[in-house]
């Protein structure tokens, strides 16, 4: 292989890293309990890190296509959101003009175990406080936000919206999932961790501004400041920090 092919096939096995999962308008219309991981680009109208950081959330079907809900942590004084969603919500391919990607689903008996273990520990979170909706009687709402009890929102390097879904990953039994690698703050400790990935097939070692991760879906990893930089063995691909076309 000469260096211009090489060259060639280094840079498409790191564009790799940016393929992430299938779109939701794959899901199913056929399972009434499901839950959806999911991961979008970051727009570019924020700070410096949004050319390459990925938010994630968890939405949750809940016996029908008209009881679908959102987990999720909106910015710095949104608080903990667990709010009520469309369906073309949940299936939408693009979210702020950006492609989104299901990182993980389960279904049925799982699904329908996982869901209120899921809600319960959206709601215990007191690091960031929790947005409430009050519905009336006509239709209308009004939304109130508990003051945080805890760490403070820091978009980064965290703890911010993915230190919430990387912890319900960890917690939930039986729901894991592989956050992109460039979502930061998604290895954002309290002090020091040790333990398993949030996939499941790993483990890692961390603290606020240094850690390191193996594991079969995770690959070799070093984070440092909360940005990832490694190796994923399948799909094989570098992970580097690097900035995507905007409706990639």
């Amino acid at each position: 292989m000469d260096l211009s092919k090489f060259l060639s096939f280094l840079l498409t096995w790191a564009l790799c890293s940016a393929c992430v999962g299938p779109s939701p308008a794959l899901l199913t219309e056929e399972e009434d309990w499901m839950v959806v991981v999911a991961t979008v680009r970051l727009p570019d109208y924020m700070d410096w890190y949004t050319r390459f950081a990925e938010h994630a959330w968890i939405d949750v079907k809940q016996g029908s296509e008209a009881k679908w809900m959102r987990v999720e942590i909106g910015g710095q004084s949104s608080g903990v959101k667990i709010f009520p969603i469309e369906p073309s919500e949940a299936r939408a391919t693009h979210r702020w003009q950006n492609r989104v990607s299901v990182l993980e689903t389960l279904h049925g008996e799982a699904a329908r175990h996982a869901i209120p273990l899921v809600l319960e520990r959206a709601r215990a979170e007191l690091d960031f406080g929790q947005q409430h909706l009050e519905f009336d009687d006509e239709g209308g709402f009004s939304v109130s936000i508990e003051k945080p009890n805890g760490r403070p929102y820091d978009a980064y390097p965290g703890p911010n919206s993915n230190t919430l879904i990387a912890a319900i990953l960890e917690e939930v039994p039986g729901l894991h999932a592989e956050l992109h690698h460039n979502s930061v703050g998604k290895d954002y400790p309290r002090g020091f961790r040790a333990g398993q990935t949030s996939s499941g097939f790993g483990v890692e070692v961390d603290s606020s501004y240094l850690g390191v991760g193996i594991g079969l879906r995770q690959g070799l990893e070093l984070h440092l400041a909360q940005l990832t930089l490694g190796i994923s063995l399948w799909p094989p691909a570098l992970k580097l920090a690097l900035p995507k076309s905007p409706h990639s």
